[in-house]
């Protein structure tokens, strides 16, 4: 009696740990995991492959009509220059069954993707970089490196040793964060750009039927429509401009920089941060133009489109005078501490303007071409 109880026991304790361990490790394995640009397009390409879709970020950049750009006036001016609803835009051009993003407390939002990643669902998640610690040597970035528009994708949680498994968009491996670190990532109250906890994932159900002319078209609208973008003024009556009267209006903001940057202290870091956001930040470069351009070329590779090429050539046109900007805005942010006076630095600023007017021009023409072909 004693050993049928005794085997019984010892039944009941392996069952039990082989579902402790099943709850403490749930890991999903990737084939292979893609480097990329903007975080938010890689997260969701390493998602995707996983489940089975031969994608590239530039098709996913692309499809969701991610070429953008805006100027916030104010002390320390903003420019942005990728499309905040390019994650929507792109599943609802390519029919791609996604969860729309989702924002909820840490506990319900912890027990959600743990339930997909078992489904065999990796799930995306907005994040601080500032929390990462894998980026900083083992510690959090300083709050200068606080930026709450990063995306990574989770593939696995292991409870006992309280980590997740993630991917980064400029990582090849499955990289191990503490989830408290993970916690403070997703909910982070940094201002630059607050996170919120968002997270979202893709359905399992497939659409194969991606690279077809109706979202290149579709992809274009977006573009257009970000290029038509009214001016609004926020509430110190200071005006953010988008679209192409940004681009248009981007020499005179340079010209007068100072009417709004007052603290000489500022001007090298914000032209640093105007360079940095053209050419560096989750960016190929260009101002998104050098990603958005290979979508092009990979669409024209399977519709042969010669409209289309003519396209692509005037973006070239566009992508050469943004990197020559960009590469303006760092040499006045290296150089301005050399001219004492405001008469000095403004020929500076007239020498970049002049840069400005050449591209607004070239962005103009870009923005009728891509008008009139989508007709």
């Amino acid at each position: 009696m004693r050993i049928l109880f005794l085997t019984f026991l010892f039944f009941v304790l392996s069952c039990t740990a082989k579902n402790i361990n099943e709850v403490e490790n749930i890991v999903l394995k990737p084939e292979k995991i893609e480097i990329g640009e903007d975080s938010e397009s890689t997260a969701i390409m390493n998602a995707l492959k996983f489940l089975g879709y031969n994608v590239n970020e530039a098709f996913i950049f692309g499809a969701g009509g991610g070429m953008d750009f805006y100027y916030f006036q104010s002390a320390f001016p903003f420019i942005g220059i990728k499309n905040d609803r390019m994650a929507e835009n792109f599943f609802e051009n390519t029919q791609i069954k996604w969860s729309g993003k989702q924002y909820t407390s840490t506990k319900k939002s912890l027990e959600i993707i743990k339930e997909k990643l078992k489904e065999g669902i990796p799930v995306i998640l907005r994040v601080d970089i500032r929390f990462l610690p894998y980026r900083y040597g083992g510690k959090y970035g300083s709050k200068l490196s606080s930026y709450g528009r990063h995306y990574i994708t989770i593939f696995g949680i292991d409870f006992k040793k309280n980590i997740a498994l993630i991917t980064d968009n400029d990582r090849t491996n499955l990289i191990e964060i503490n989830l408290n670190d993970l916690d403070k990532a997703r909910n982070s109250t940094t201002q630059a750009f607050t996170p919120y906890g968002e997270f979202f994932w893709i359905e399992k159900e497939k659409n194969d039927d991606l690279y077809n002319k109706k979202i290149l078209l579709t992809s274009l609208s977006q573009v257009v429509k970000s290029y038509e973008r009214p001016v609004k003024k926020n509430l110190s009556d200071l005006k953010n401009y988008f679209g192409i009267e940004a681009i248009n209006n981007l020499s005179k903001e340079i010209v007068n920089i100072e009417k709004f940057v007052q603290m000489e202290i500022f001007l090298p870091g914000v032209f640093y941060s105007f360079y940095h956001y053209i050419e560096k930040l989750e960016t190929k470069g260009a101002a998104n133009r050098e990603i958005f351009k290979d979508y092009l070329v990979f669409m024209n590779s399977k519709l042969k489109d010669k409209k289309l090429e003519n396209i692509i050539k005037q973006l070239d046109l566009c992508i050469e005078n943004w990197k020559v900007l960009a590469n303006e805005f760092k040499e006045i942010s290296s150089n301005i501490t050399n001219y004492r006076e405001k008469y000095e630095r403004k020929a500076l600023y007239d020498r970049a303007g002049a840069i400005a007017d050449s591209l607004a021009k070239e962005e103009d023409r870009l923005y009728k071409m891509i008008k009139e072909y989508i007709k």
